[in-house]
């Protein structure tokens, strides 16, 4: 199969462009970097004009401008990124009869309840929401040849918010952390696996990709503390109005019966995920610590 991967210069369209290779198929990526342009890879800015497109089965669209703050302050170039680029390739390669799969997020929802079913209809709180609905419903329009994989929050190593609290924590500091406001992990390879499916064997519309339940972004920062060997009074747990993080969603899990009928998705518990995924920095951090114990 010929496949167009849309973003491979992010951590799930690399994975998911090495992954179709080690599986047989062939494989277009395209990246914003001019020095990683040849050897199947084109430029590609969906911020700027779209070049002309290679014929392809399927292509994945990946790329998005996905910070909140981001798409609220500068809504025409989040609109472009996420919306009208998108829509154009859809409309580009299902007149050619290839198979569109655009990557979507839990945003699309208001967050108010747990498991969203795919059936039901977005109600954004944030203005990446707005823009990853709108572009959802423009995608879907073009008919069978169009899928949308939502994804819950995606982790991955020495990155993010979790990183930084490992390195404050283990330096003895405090950190704060939302009590209302939770996640549904997922790693890279899970959001991989599940395109993977839909490449394959899926059809059109709507599929979700979730962790098995929500956490607290509080409960999980003690979950790591305690991992570390740190006191659970290390972590101070403020709520998103303290914070001025009214953006992000109270609830992120989403119901994957669809994904689940169609492969061997299981959705993984969501702290598994994090010892997982930030197990080797946790343990360097607790690692560091005893050393700096013994040393007093």
């Amino acid at each position: 199969m010929r496949c167009l991967v849309v973003g491979a210069d992010g951590s799930i369209g690399g994975a998911l462009a090495h992954s179709l290779r080690r599986h047989g198929h062939g494989v277009i990526t395209t990246t914003r970097r001019p020095q990683a342009v040849g050897h199947g890879s084109i430029f590609l800015d969906l911020a700027g004009s779209l070049p002309d497109l290679p014929e392809v089965d399927v292509a994945v669209i990946c790329a998005a401008m996905a910070r909140l703050e981001e798409c609220r302050r500068d809504v025409e170039l989040a609109r472009r990124v996420n919306v009208t680029a998108p829509v154009e390739f859809g409309q580009s390669l299902t007149r050619a009869g290839a198979r569109v799969i655009l990557l979507s997020t839990a945003a699309v929802f208001d967050g108010n309840k747990e498991h969203v079913e795919e059936s039901e209809n977005p109600k954004p709180r944030s203005a990446y929401g707005l823009l990853k609905a709108e572009a959802e419903a423009r995608v879907l329009d073009l008919g069978s040849l169009a899928s949308v994989l939502r994804l819950t929050k995606v982790v991955k190593p020495n990155a993010g918010i979790f990183s930084k609290w490992i390195a404050e924590l283990r330096d003895g500091k405090t950190v704060r952390a939302l009590s209302d406001r939770r996640l549904s992990p997922l790693t890279v390879a899970h959001a991989v696996d599940a395109i993977m499916a839909l490449i394959e064997n899926g059809e059109g519309g709507i599929y979700h990709a979730s962790g098995a339940a929500d956490v607290s972004y509080a409960d999980a920062a003690r979950f790591v503390a305690q991992r570390i060997g740190v006191a659970a009074d290390r972590v101070e747990a403020v709520r998103a109005v303290e914070s001025h993080e009214a953006e992000l969603m109270p609830f992120t899990s989403l119901a994957t019966g669809r994904l689940s009928r169609l492969s061997s998705f299981v959705p993984p518990e969501p702290l598994d995920v994090l010892r997982g995924v930030y197990g080797h920095e946790i343990g360097a951090a607790r690692q560091a610590r005893a050393s700096r114990a013994a040393a007093m």
